[in-house]
């Protein structure tokens, strides 16, 4: 997993990711070093930090980066959004980094996941029967996976539909994989009775073509990417936040999550992504579960201490404690509603408005030591809990964004030792906004620049 934390403010941006890649192979994880945080060009100021999965249909999202670089070359955009839609494009219809054989592998892989979830579902329903020691009638072998498919249906049908698509991708899918959507219920259900599955199986294809047509994205084939910088007629930051879902007939699977900018009516942005617990704790002055838990507690006792109350009336008929509670449910609504009202505007008055109006008056180093500071929390956090993986980690990289020097690495870790590889950097000269190399001294003026 992954913590990454972008920190804005008029003067420019930082962004902070930590380095830690967990890899799971037969129920056991593997922790590796993973760059996260990447130029997305080299000659005008933009970033882009990637968290959840490391790659695009087995492409890692490092060779994708520096593909789209050296494409871009010295092309830029008016908007960040320009940048944005432009990685978009090139990753569609792009049969060199995505043949079709390997969109095709990877849809088998998104339903069999799909499936396999909803596998485990009727799964665990049939283990609550038994573990409750009713026992499986003939009935629940055939009511429970029935009612299972019907529910999941009815919730993909719901959901909105997915936008990025030129052409009915979803359904040219489901009729080109008959066979492959086919073999896949087959070997995922064959636990059920063959009558049942037949029936579920119009079904099941359904949900094959929705995983794909729906706008949500099944996390286990889900990418964020977070964009930031400037476009050539922007004078503050902007963030963008999407998610990628897979490639599908050429076509990527994408979505707009927020745009954040820095504007006279918002002047600082502390965002986090993936695992966010710690710096939502920081901003919020409580953790996000603490709070759920609270704000629970408070909302029951608001409800139910009334009804106690009313039930403890000596010589009351219940005809007429029914009334009282009926009277008093919605008092006690209100009531409970008050209070988690005023609970929320404590933390935004004492808590996050302080942090983010501290924001805006700081400088550059000192946006990146927040966005740094922000992930050690996080790694710190997972380092001391017992019972959880330690999946934030590592060194942590740092960069900041400005509109006048550019991208510019704070803290970045390399997978040599640089002192024995001079070659690598002599045969990379830094090149200036023209593409004209820099000599040494041009080099430590920049460095300097503040």
């Amino acid at each position: 997993m992954t913590a990454e934390v972008v920190v804005m403010n008029r003067l420019g941006i930082a962004l902070a990711s930590d380095s830690a890649a967990t890899v799971r192979s037969n129920g056991k994880a593997k922790f590796f070093h993973a760059d996260k945080l990447f130029m997305l060009s080299s000659f005008h100021p933009v970033g882009v930090m990637v968290y959840n999965n490391s790659s695009l249909l087995g492409v890692p999202w490092e060779v994708i980066f520096k593909m789209y670089r050296a494409k871009l070359g010295e092309k830029s955009f008016p908007h960040l959004k320009g940048y944005a839609a432009d990685l978009i494009a090139f990753l569609t219809d792009n049969l060199q980094l995505f043949p079709l054989d390997v969109q095709e592998h990877y849809y088998k892989l998104l339903i069999g996941t799909f499936f396999t979830g909803i596998a485990h579902g009727i799964k665990k329903r049939f283990d609550a029967l038994v573990n409750n020691g009713e026992g499986i009638t003939q009935q629940d072998l055939e009511a429970i996976p029935t009612a299972v498919v019907t529910n999941a249906l009815k919730e993909w049908k719901a959901k909105k539909e997915a936008a990025c698509f030129k052409k009915d991708v979803a359904t040219d899918l489901k009729s080109k994989q008959s066979g492959l959507i086919s073999g896949l219920t087959m070997k995922v259900f064959e636990g059920l009775k063959p009558a049942v599955l037949h029936k579920l199986t119009p079904d099941l294809y359904e949900l094959a073509k929705l995983v794909v047509q729906k706008d949500e994205i099944v996390m286990e084939s889900l990418t964020g990417l977070v964009i930031a910088g400037y476009g050539e007629a922007e004078h503050f930051p902007v963030m963008q936040q999407y998610e990628i879902g897979g490639v599908f007939e050429g076509e990527l699977k994408h979505k707009l999550v927020e745009t954040w900018e820095i504007s006279k009516d918002k002047t600082s942005v502390i965002k986090p992504f993936a695992q966010s617990s710690m710096a939502q704790t920081f901003l919020e002055g409580i953790s996000p579960k603490v709070e759920i838990q609270v704000v629970r507690a408070l909302a029951k006792a608001y409800v139910q201490t009334p009804e106690a109350i009313i039930d403890g009336f000596p010589g009351v008929s219940k005809v007429r404690k029914e009334a009282y509670k009926a009277q008093l449910s919605a008092v006690s609504v209100k009531a409970a509603k008050s209070a988690i009202e005023e609970f929320s505007g404590f933390k935004e008055r004492n808590h996050r408005m302080p942090i983010l109006q501290s924001v805006v008056h700081l400088p550059k180093k000192e946006l990146a030591h927040v966005a740094a500071s922000l992930v050690t929390l996080s790694s710190f956090q997972k380092r001391m809990t017992t019972g959880e993986d330690e999946t934030v980690g590592g060194p942590i990289d740092v960069a900041v964004i400005s509109k006048g020097d550019g991208f510019v690495w704070i803290d970045r870790k390399h997978y040599f030792q640089p002192e024995f590889n001079e070659h690598f950097f002599r045969n990379r000269p830094a090149k200036s906004a023209k593409g004209e190399p820099i000599d040494e001294k041009s080099k430590e003026d920049e460095g300097n620049a503040g």
